[in-house]
C-alpha cells in the first residue's frame, strides 16, 4: 500500500484548508449544473455576443450546454468559425478587474467598434492578478480532423486579447500551444508547443495565471513584456512566459501617443480560421471552470504543493 511521507501529508493538509479558501476568493464561475440546456448565451454571465451600444451580433457558433453521462457540460466545436472578437464566447467576469497600476478595460463601444462613450474603459484594475482554471476531455474520444479552439485573458465582450493558449487535436492527441509577443509587440512566426500528445479519453485540467506588473522590460532597443503567465497542466506548471503588453503599449492605442495599459476580466473562449465541419456536434466538453482572482501570497504559496505555484509581486 503506498503511503505519504510526512512532507506530503503536511503538504495534503495545508492544501485541504487552503483550497476552500482559493476557491472562494477566485470563483466567478464553476460548473454547469444550473446552467440549462442549450446555448450558452447570457446564461450566468456567459455570453456569444457583442457589447455594443446601438446593435446587438449573436455568434451562432457549434455550442450547447450538453447532458454528458448525467453531467452538464459546455459544448463547443469549430464547425464554425469567424474571425470576429466580440461576439464569440466569453465567460462571466472575475470579482476584480485585473491588470497593472492605471490599466482600463477599454471595452469596444459603438456599432464599429471604436466609436467611444465618454470614455471609453469599462473599469479599472484593481487587482494585479488573474486566474482561470477549467476541465476538458472530448466529445467523442478519438481523434477529430481539424479540431482546435484558443483561450485568452480578455475584456469582456471586446476585441483585445492578453493571452492566447491553444488546444488542438494532431491527430495523435491534443497538443497546447501559446503564442507570445517578442520585442516592441511583434509577433513570432509561429506559435510553441508546451504540451502534445494528451489523450483523447481522459479528462484535463488546465490553469493559467497572470501576474501583472506595472510598467515593461526597456532592453535598450526595445521593450518586452514583464508580465508574469504561468500555465498548468494537470497540476503541474509547464509554461512561464508573459503577456501581450508590449504590443498594446505600441498598438490600437486609446490616446494618441500615450501607452494603452490593458486590463482583463473575463476569459475568450475563440474559434477562428479554417473551419473544421466534421466537428459539428461533437468538439470539446469544458467543466469546472473557474475565473477569477489570485488570492493572497499565503494561500497561494501552500497551494504550491499542488501545483499552483507563485507569489504576489511587488511593486
Amino acid at each position: 500500500m503506498a503511503t505519504l511521507s510526512s512532507a506530503n501529508r503536511r503538504a495534503t493538509l495545508a492544501l485541504s484548508l487552503v483550497a476552500p479558501l482559493f476557491l472562494a476568493a477566485a470563483s466567478a464561475s464553476a460548473g454547469f449544473e444550473s446552467f440549462n440546456l442549450g446555448t450558452i448565451d447570457q446564461q450566468q454571465g456567459w455570453t456569444t455576443r457583442d457589447g455594443f451600444q446601438t446593435s446587438v451580433t449573436v455568434g451562432n457558433w457549434d455550442q450547447a450546454i450538453v447532458d454528458a453521462g448525467g453531467k452538464r457540460v459546455w459544448r463547443i466545436s469549430n464547425a464554425v468559425t469567424s474571425g470576429t472578437y466580440a461576439s464569440q464566447t466569453f465567460s462571466s467576469t472575475s470579482a476584480a478587474v485585473a491588470g497593472e497600476s492605471g490599466s482600463a478595460l477599454w471595452n469596444d463601444r459603438g456599432t464599429n467598434g471604436s466609436s467611444p462613450t465618454a470614455p471609453q474603459f469599462g473599469a479599472y484594475a484593481t487587482s494585479n492578478q488573474f486566474y482561470s482554471r477549467f476541465d476538458f476531455r472530448s466529445a467523442t474520444g478519438a481523434a477529430q480532423n481539424g479540431l482546435a479552439i484558443t483561450l485568452s485573458a480578455s475584456a469582456k465582450q471586446s476585441t483585445v486579447r492578453m493571452s492566447w493558449l491553444q488546444i488542438a487535436d494532431t491527430g495523435a492527441g491534443f497538443a497546447l500551444r501559446v503564442f507570445e509577443t517578442g520585442l516592441n509587440g511583434t509577433f513570432p512566426g509561429s506559435s510553441i508547443t508546451i504540451a502534445s500528445g494528451l489523450s483523447y479519453t481522459d479528462l484535463h485540467s488546465i490553469e493559467t495565471t497572470i501576474d501583472f506588473v506595472d510598467g515593461v522590460t526597456d532592453t535598450g532597443s526595445g521593450i518586452l513584456s514583464n508580465d508574469v503567465l504561468k500555465v498548468y497542466l494537470n497540476g503541474s506548471l509547464i509554461h512561464t512566459g508573459s503577456t501581450w503588453e508590449s504590443y498594446y503599449r505600441l498598438n490600437e492605442l486609446t490616446t494618441p501617443g500615450e501607452p494603452r495599459l490593458q486590463a482583463v476580466d473575463s476569459m475568450l473562449f475563440r474559434v477562428a480560421g479554417t473551419a473544421a465541419p466534421g466537428t459539428l456536434g461533437n468538439g470539446f466538453l469544458f467543466e469546472n471552470v473557474v475565473v477569477g482572482n489570485v488570492p493572497a501570497p499565503g494561500a497561494l504559496a501552500l497551494l504550491g504543493a499542488a501545483g499552483l505555484v507563485g507569489a504576489r509581486r511587488r511593486r
